[in-house]
Parts: C-alpha cells; sequence; structure tokens
C-alpha cells in the first residue's frame, strides 16, 4: 500500500509544482494562484486579495487580507495589517497591530494593537501592546511600552515608557521617558524624563522635566525646567527654574537651586546658602556690572557691608580703615606744614564758596564721597581751627600782657 501511495505522489509531483511558477505564492490558502511576485502567504484568508503586490511576508489569520498592491510588508499575527491595501515596507508583528493601515507606509509595529488604529501615518515605530493605538495619520512617531502614547494623532513625538504619552492627542515633539511620563499632555515640544516625570502638564510647551515624580503638580505653564526628584513649580509659570531634589519655584522668570542647600561656586564644599571661592586671594570673584563706583547712589543708608576673618559678608560696625598714617590729619600738627592766613582761607571762600581742600556740593553730587578721605579732610579742618585757636589765643595773651603793661604805666 505505501508503495503505492508513493509511486502515486512521484507521479503528480511535477503536476503540483507546476501550479507555483518562482514567482508567485507560496501558500496554504485557496488563492495561491493570485499574481505577484515573490510573496509568502501563511494563514487562513491571509494576503487574500494582494493582486499585483510583490515581496511580502504575511503570516497569520486574515493578515494583510485586503492587501492589494503593497509591496515589502511583513505581517505576523492575527489580523495584522488586516485592511492594508497599498502600503509598503511595513512590518507588524502581534494579533491587530497595524490593522487598519490602508496606505501608510515604513511603520513598524510590535505587540498585540501596536498601531491599530493608524491608516496613513507613516514612519512610525511602535513596540508593545496598545502602543500608538489611535494613530491615524501622524508620521514619524515612536512609541515603546505598553500603551505608550495610546491616544497619539500627530507626529513627531517619542514616549518610551509604559501609558509614556498616554493621553497625547494633538501635542507634537514631545519626548516622554519612563512610566507614565506626560501622561495627561496634549501640548508641545516637552522633554519629560523620569517615573511619572510631567504627568500632570495638559498645556504648557517647552518645558523640560527630568526626574521621577518631578512636576507632578503642574499642569500649565512653558518654558520652565525642573530637575531632580520632586522638584516642582507653581502653576502657570513662565520662564522659572528648580534644579536639585525637592526643589520648587514659586515665580516666573526666577532661578532655584536646591531645597534648602549650600550653593559653591569655586568650591566642592560650599558651608553657606552662597560660597564663592575667587582665583586670587583678596578679590571676592564678584562682579556687579551695573552698580560700579561711577554711578551714583540709588538710596541713602547707614547700613553698610563687610567681611569678617573668614570672608562671611556681615553688617559693618563703621569702621573706616586707612592705609599708611600718610592718609590721616597728623601732618597738620608738623613743624612743615603751611597753615593758610585766615585772610587768605576768607579770600576762598568769597571766590569758591567753600574752605579750601573741601569738595563742593556739585562735586558731591556728581562724584560722591569717599568716607574715609573725607574724614581725614573734616579732621584736618578741626585741626587748622585748633591751630588757628592757638594762634588767636596767643594774640590775645600777648594782648591782655600789653593792656596790663599800659595800665601799669599809668
Amino acid at each position: 500500500m505505501k508503495q503505492c501511495l508513493y509511486l502515486f505522489l512521484i507521479l503528480v509531483s511535477p503536476h503540483l509544482l507546476a501550479q507555483f511558477p518562482p514567482t508567485d505564492y507560496v501558500a496554504n490558502s485557496s488563492n495561491a494562484y493570485s499574481p505577484g511576485y515573490y510573496n509568502a502567504l501563511v494563514g487562513s484568508q491571509a494576503g487574500l486579495n494582494i493582486t499585483i503586490g510583490s515581496g511580502n511576508s504575511i503570516l497569520g489569520y486574515d493578515a494583510g487580507r485586503n492587501t492589494t498592491t503593497g509591496n515589502y510588508n511583513s505581517y505576523v499575527g492575527y489580523s495584522a495589517g488586516f485592511v492594508n491595501s497599498t502600503g509598503n515596507f511595513n512590518s507588524y508583528l502581534g494579533a491587530y497591530s497595524g490593522s487598519l493601515n490602508t496606505s501608510g507606509f515604513n511603520n513598524s509595529f510590535v505587540g498585540s494593537y501596536a498601531g491599530a488604529m493608524i491608516k496613513t501615518g507613516y514612519a512610525n515605530t511602535a513596540v508593545g501592546m496598545n502602543a500608538l493605538y489611535n494613530n491615524n495619520t501622524g508620521n514619524n512617531n515612536v512609541m515603546i511600552g505598553d500603551s505608550a502614547g495610546f491616544y497619539n494623532t500627530v507626529s513627531g513625538n517619542i514616549f518610551v515608557g509604559s501609558k509614556a504619552g498616554y493621553i497625547n492627542t494633538i501635542g507634537s515633539q514631545n519626548t516622554f521617558i519612563g512610566y507614565q511620563a506626560g501622561f495627561n499632555v496634549t501640548a508641545s515640544a516637552n522633554t519629560f524624563v523620569g517615573y511619572q516625570a510631567g504627568r500632570s502638564v495638559t498645556t504648557g510647551n517647552n518645558n523640560i522635566i527630568i526626574g521621577p515624580n518631578s512636576g507632578t503638580a503642574v499642569t500649565d505653564g512653558s518654558e520652565n525646567v525642573l530637575m531632580g526628584y520632586n522638584s516642582q513649580a507653581e502653576d502657570g509659570l513662565y520662564n522659572a527654574t528648580a534644579i536639585g531634589a525637592g526643589s520648587r519655584v514659586a515665580i516666573s522668570n526666577a532661578f532655584i537651586l536646591g531645597n534648602n542647600a549650600n550653593v559653591g561656586i569655586g568650591t566642592s564644599a560650599p558651608k553657606s546658602r552662597l560660597e564663592v571661592v575667587s582665583e586670587a586671594s583678596g578679590t571676592s570673584g564678584i562682579r556687579l556690572t551695573n552698580l560700579t563706583s561711577q554711578h551714583r547712589t540709588a538710596q541713602t543708608t547707614d547700613q553698610f557691608l563687610t567681611v569678617n576673618e573668614h570672608g562671611d559678608i556681615i553688617k559693618a560696625r563703621y569702621q573706616l580703615r586707612i592705609n599708611n598714617a600718610n592718609e590721616w590729619s597728623d601732618k597738620v600738627f608738623s613743624a612743615a606744614y603751611q597753615l593758610r592766613p585766615l585772610g587768605s582761607v576768607a579770600d576762598y571762600i568769597d571766590q569758591h564758596g567753600h574752605l579750601p581742600g573741601v569738595p563742593s556740593a556739585d562735586e558731591v553730587v556728581n562724584q560722591g564721597v569717599d568716607l574715609v578721605k573725607m574724614n581725614a579732610t573734616l579732621l584736618e579742618k578741626v585741626e587748622e581751627l585748633t591751630l588757628y585757636s592757638i594762634q588767636q589765643q596767643k594774640e590775645i595773651d600777648q594782648l591782655k600782657q600789653l593792656v596790663r603793661q599800659l595800665v601799669e604805666k599809668k
């Protein structure tokens, strides 16, 4: 009996093989004689309607069923690429993956229902069950993770992580990495990295949020930067930055560093809220470009700042210092000092309206006052007055003596 069966197969084999020319289909379904080239179809209804499509590999019940002219597609899974008709260069792996695609091309979907609703979108990559599920016309998206970009319908987004960018429908140019990162976002040009980073943000644009649970309290706001675990910002801010674990910024156009942390510039071990180590000893390393010695004082004050022996900035105790003795006024009592005659002083006052060596009111308004020099000048005038008083006292004593002599002669 077996010998008869073998003989029968040998006799009919040439006729069976003739039904499959080398450029046609190899299939186990009833459409094995359909036109096309270099297609491989395996599964009931797989590639059922192919006409002139070529280079397709279709495996699974109803996979690529409506493909007609599409070329170089690979569909594996129950109803994978079911509706695709003219799309080319698509790769779908998973039940219902890319099932509604019609003319989209260059798409790669891996996972059950991945890219299931896509119709004309192209150059998309979706990996994970339900990843990029509702996308129909969006292009150039990358979605990796369970339900990543589930409602996405636009282009240019990158979502990596389970349910990353889940709600996004109209926002583009977003990059979300992490579980539920950017979960509720419907805005554009945001970058969120970390577990639930920016999860509550809805309408803000151009934000950068990095760190686990960072930005979870923010729903709106644009051009903000949050970096660090649980870094947060108030709603509706603009151009606000908070860096550091637990940091929080509450107003726009503000920059916050840390949460109860010290900040060091030029040092790796700051001991104060702000510690600056300059390049050279005796310098502060701080420059106030818009506040120099050439600017007038904006307001009057009797409070001053100085530094202690550790370099800490403290409120001064009104100690004015000089570099050497010549800057002080003891020179007035030197024998070499030339004291102006009072007549000369009177002439100077009549001509200039102020004492010699003392700045005029206009000079003080325009140039300000050097407190050390002014104190030395004022002391100089006091000492000059003392000398004048001594001279006058000598003259008075001489006059008294003269009067006494005149009285005695009478």
